[in-house]
């Protein structure tokens, strides 16, 4: 696999104290990562930051081996990425003028919408939904369309942040396999923030372990469950696997 995106001694700051603090981050192209660990460790912080909508205090970010530098290269990285929020962020339109949006910004004709959006409105089952108005939808339908308008403009990296939080299970698990299948079906690159252990094994080929604004561990899910590189990262996991576990009963 290439590369896709790299950050290089990146710190973030807020109110001058320094809220991240990745010295390399390399994720590769068709790669699943999800980013864990307890709220309040960063994993939005630097989810926005991979995503440009929050500003380096210092670093730099590689995409395709390319370092951003002018406002002509950020902006042509936007274009190339979606990103997913944990509270769905649509317009007070319908759910069709919602999904079609990114494709208007991109310049794409509009006799060409439907063709686009067929897929993902399918794999996402929300071919019913399209005439509603979103103000309209449960909070698992908004999520739905949510999805369905990022992948609707083909993006190179989508980004999810939290992104099933607030579900109930049935719905959680729906959504989860639907996802699961379209990223292994479009090989798009993804960086999901999560807090929720089984969530990120669920779905991804690598999980990086984030405390305190640092990535503290990094590999494969089986490598972070197994041999965890340090006591916060076993006391996370077990932690987790407990909850997991109560979930079950």
């Amino acid at each position: 696999m290439n590369k896709i995106l790299e950050l290089k001694d990146s710190f973030v700051k807020r109110g001058g104290v320094s809220v991240i603090e990745i010295p390399s981050f390399v994720i590769q192209e068709g790669e699943i990562i999800s980013i864990i660990g307890p709220n309040g460790t960063g994993k939005s912080t630097l989810l926005m930051t991979l995503a440009c909508l929050i500003k380096f205090y210092k670093g730099d970010l590689f995409f395709k081996d390319k370092k951003l530098i002018t406002r002509k290269d950020f902006f042509n990285y936007r274009r190339k990425i979606a990103m997913v929020f944990q509270e769905p962020l649509l317009f007070d339109t319908t759910v069709f003028n919602n999904i079609v949006s990114g494709l208007k910004i991109r310049g794409i004709k509009s006799k060409d919408f439907s063709g686009i959006i067929e897929y993902y409105v399918k794999k996402f089952s929300i071919e019913h939904l399209l005439d509603r108005s979103a103000k309209k939808l449960s909070g698992g339908e908004a999520k739905r369309v949510s999805l369905a308008r990022a992948f609707s403009i083909k993006p190179e990296i989508v980004f999810l942040d939290e992104a099933f939080v607030s579900l109930d299970p049935p719905t959680r698990e729906s959504l989860i396999c639907d996802l699961s299948q379209i990223l292994s079906e479009t090989k798009t690159t993804a960086i999901i923030a999560t807090h929720d252990l089984a969530e990120a094994v669920r779905l991804s080929s690598r999980i990086a372990v984030m405390n305190q604004g640092k990535i503290i561990q990094i590999g494969t899910p089986n490598k972070i469950i197994n041999e965890p590189d340090n006591e916060f990262v076993s006391a996370f996991i077990n932690i987790e696997k407990k909850l997991y576990d109560w979930r079950l009963r």
